[in-house]
């Protein structure tokens, strides 16, 4: 199929065809060559393509093809999974209809049924619509579901994925039993054909490029970089970027509109989308985006799925996606029609669990990004502040006003200023279900309660701990006592943890040895702003295999765990050792002095054979504190070489 058929080459209805080339329309891509004539049979399909194939026009046009055979008599149900989709794939039916009759419609959640209702009445043939605001209107008998002919599940697997299955079926049992049945789907989903095989329904399965799920034209890549230099990293992307029209994807609603707000205090054209914003202002932000008032969109994955924005060149993954497949639908946002496209991805420690899903998903590895000093802007103004539950910028003035009286009174006179207390002894309270007022970040927990005890219960349960004492408890805000003069007082509380790093991480260390069956022991210890874990044991050997990446493994896990449970310094130091690794550790220190010794005595550079990463740290850090030689890493890659020599000073 390299070579495309124009659309003359299929039995369709001149009007249809003059009404394709009106809107750009010649010829008919891979997935539409594919499922034009099974559609126009009558047969139920279950296409598969990857993101940016044209898979609305492969059911658009034959559906319009099919009406107009019928004099424009006739019902179909599109059925999207987000709203955006829903407006787009209804705009794309819109645009081929214009001159031919075609009634088109758009029912989705975020805007008003009362008008909806009143656009029905004009009986349109094509109802585009979410699957909630279908259901609702089907309920109150605004749509004649025994006039459909077809139903058409947009993007199915992510229908089924955001838990539309019931809807789906509702819908399904409410259509004639012999109307068509046409699915597209970027990726397979045995959820999809099981429903399809339920309501007997039988369909052919068309899959174009089967082994391909990355488009060819889009370069894509991975930045290993810590959690702080992501944004300098992004500023500096987009100001190399000169005609950056672009998608940076986050995994949190919170994230979106905090990384929009600083993009914005830094001087570019951005505004953030996601699940908490009105329809209203959704459909108008993206009208800006395709008019290119807005050109940088910071998103959830509400956008990355079926959005077809012509001519976005870079996509950005903030965060890496928890959902494998969602990587392959946000980069597949560039390199649309053919055109070419860059993505990059942000992978630190709290995305590298991501990864091994995404390389397993792809089937590949993602070519590293080559990163130096100049990669990262240096000018990046302060974070702004996002108030958590409006997701607005937060006032500094008011802000420092507030913190100029000492902290804001309640009615009553209260100052809500945070008071430490003392943890309580936990007990077990069956009876009592808190109130979470509202959740920050994964660090801390704010709870609702007017007994201290239930405050540790639910604060355990959150953290998922069994040490009372790890808990820091504060008041954030006094409230009404119950009978007004007497009884417990409903506060508000928040919850942290203590920073006691060696009781927060053993018993996670712990699971996770019992998980592989490991025979060792793990002690953690601190000093000197570093967590050591050591451990000793039968399979201790096993750590070491492979320059260590079993210990290494043990290091990101037990870092981005506590970074994930409490505040980390930004210099502290995780490091796995063993009684094998502390013996190579010393024989590699051994040959270390033998080396400082010849650059002492002679006074010139000695460059050390290749090492893995951690070895090098073993080099780099026994000679930090030495006041004569200093160390440097030379080369890419894993293996790269240390030089060492003399300290300038002493040169």
């Amino acid at each position: 199929m390299d070579k495309k058929l124009a659309f003359t080459e299929f039995q369709l209805d001149s009007t249809l065809i003059n009404a394709l080339e009106k809107i750009g329309f010649t010829h008919a891509s891979g997935i539409q060559e594919m499922t034009l004539e099974p559609v126009l049979a009558g047969d139920d399909i279950f296409a598969l393509a990857e993101t940016g194939s044209g898979k609305t026009g492969s059911f658009a046009i034959p559906i319009t093809q099919k009406l107009i055979q019928n004099n424009m008599e006739g019902l179909y149900f599109v059925i999207s999974p987000t709203r955006e989709l829903a407006q787009q794939t209804d705009k794309v039916f819109s645009q081929i209809g214009a001159d031919l009759g075609l009634r088109t419609v758009c029912v989705i959640g975020g805007e008003s049924i009362d008008k909806q209702k009143e656009i029905l009445e004009g009986n349109p043939q094509v109802i585009v619509a979410t699957p909630g605001r279908l259901v609702d209107l089907v309920k109150q008998k605004m749509i004649d579901c025994t006039k459909c002919q077809g139903v058409v599940f947009d993007e199915a697997d992510r229908l089924f994925d955001m838990g539309f299955k019931k809807d789906i079926e509702f819908v399904l049992n409410k259509v004639p039993r012999e109307r068509q049945l046409v699915m597209v789907s970027a990726t397979t989903n045995m959820d999809v054909l099981s429903t399809a095989y339920k309501f007997h329904s039988h369909p052919k399965e068309l899959r174009l490029n089967e082994d391909k799920i990355l488009v060819d034209h889009i370069d894509h890549k991975i930045a290993m970089i810590e959690s702080d230099e992501k944004m300098p990293l992004l500023v500096n992307l987009l100001r190399r970027h000169e005609d950056a029209y672009a998608i940076i994807f986050c995994n949190t609603q919170y994230q979106t509109h905090l990384l929009a707000e600083w993009l914005i205090q830094m001087g570019f054209k951005a505004k953030p989308i996601s699940g908490r914003l009105q329809q209203q202002k959704r459909t108008k932000l993206m009208e800006d985006f395709r008019s290119k008032e807005v050109t940088i969109l910071v998103c959830t994955d509400v956008a990355a799925r079926g959005l077809d924005i012509k001519d976005v060149n870079f996509v950005v993954n903030f965060d890496l996606p928890i959902e494998a497949a969602n990587y392959v639908h946000r980069i597949g946002r560039t390199g649309r029609a053919g055109k070419s496209g860059e993505a990059i991805s942000f992978c630190s420690f709290e995305d590298c669990q991501c990864l091994d899903a995404i390389y397993e998903y792809i089937n590949s590895k993602i070519p590293l990004l080559d990163l130096d000093e100049s990669s990262f802007a240096e000018d990046i103004c302060p974070k702004p502040k996002i108030d958590y539950k409006t997701l607005r910028l937060v006032d500094k003035d008011s802000e420092k006003s507030s913190d100029r009286r000492g902290g804001k009174k309640d009615k009553r006179g209260f100052d809500d200023k945070p008071v430490n207390l003392k943890p309580i002894v936990a007990a077990e309270y069956p009876s009592f279900v808190p109130s979470i007022a509202e959740e920050k970040s994964s660090r801390r927990f704010e709870i609702m309660a007017s007994s201290e005890d239930d405050i540790i219960t639910s604060a355990l349960g959150y953290f998922q701990i069994n040490d009372k004492d790890l808990l820091n408890i504060a008041i954030k805000k006094l409230g009404r006592k119950k009978f007004f003069f007497f009884g417990p007082r409903t506060n508000t509380y928040e919850v942290t943890l203590k920073p006691i790093y060696k009781k927060l991480v053993t018993p996670f260390l712990i699971e996770i040895i019992k998980y592989l069956r490991l025979k060792i022991f793990v002690k953690v210890s601190f000093e000197k702003n570093t967590v050591f874990l050591n451990f000793t044991g039968a399979d201790e050997k096993v750590l070491i295999k492979n320059n260590g990446e079993l210990l290494s493994a043990f290091e990101q896990l037990a870092r981005a765990y506590l970074i994930n449970k409490t505040q980390m310094p930004r210099n502290l130091k995780v490091i796995a050792r063993s009684t094998d690794s502390k013996k190579v550790e010393k024989s590699l220190t051994d040959i270390v002095d033998g080396l400082k010794s010849k650059v002492l005595k002679g006074k010139k550079p000695i460059l050390m054979k290749p090492l893995n990463p951690a070895e090098r740290r073993v080099v780099h850090e026994y000679l930090s504190k030495d006041t004569h030689v200093q160390t440097n890493s030379i080369g890419d890659g894993r293996l790269k070489r240390i030089e060492i020599s003399l300290k300038s000073e002493n040169a």
